[in-house]
């Protein structure tokens, strides 16, 4: 079955949409299930991948839905994970269903290959993004702490004593300070 909704361009995504995702309808031990596929950042044993969250729901005598990760292998090939249900693993339903969840994921994955590429450049570049957020946050936090050094060096130098024995100072009062407290003498 085709996808309920066509992904545009990443370079048309506004990125202050939520997160998109693919809806696409199938079939699990012969129920019809409804796939959504979300893109994620995978860990993987070389580092982390770029992937697509896999969400099947559907009724089989109960609401069930299970997850997996799905990570590119290759061209059209797509390695699902393993697949967990939110349901207790316990119930009949569950049991049923669980062994032909991950075959009807793959196949799904499979299938909207082309679909899938456009969402895991979206998280490519929402993951630059963050990165990027960090880098500027740590960037402020060094040109603040770069001004304070700054004017603590000035409020020193404002005193006119010897960096060498202000440093015997500073060990005296340490000193003092580590009796005082009755911490152990260095």
């Amino acid at each position: 079955m085709p996808a309920s909704n066509t992904m545009s361009a990443p370079a048309e995504y506004d990125h202050a949409q939520p997160v998109p995702e693919i809806t696409v309808h199938s079939a699990i031990a012969g129920r019809t299930a409804r796939f959504a596929l979300r893109p994620a950042l995978l860990d993987t044993e070389a580092g982390t991948a770029y992937g697509v969250t896999v969400r099947a729901s559907l009724r089989y005598r109960i609401p069930l839905v299970f997850e997996a990760a799905a990570r590119r292998c290759g061209p059209g090939q797509w390695a699902v994970g393993p697949v967990h249900c939110r349901q207790d693993s316990h119930l009949a339903s569950v049991q049923t269903v669980h062994p032909h969840v991950a075959a009807a994921m793959t196949a799904v994955v499979n299938q909207h290959d082309d679909q899938l590429l456009p969402l895991r450049e979206i998280a490519r570049e929402r993951q630059a993004g963050n990165a990027l957020a960090l880098v500027l946050k740590y960037r402020r936090e060094a040109a603040e702490t770069a001004a304070r050094l700054r004017e603590a060096q000035t409020e020193f130098d404002r005193h006119g004593v010897p960096a060498e024995r202000a440093l015997k100072v500073l060990e005296a009062m340490t000193r003092a300070r580590d009796k005082l407290w009755g911490l152990p003498q260095r």
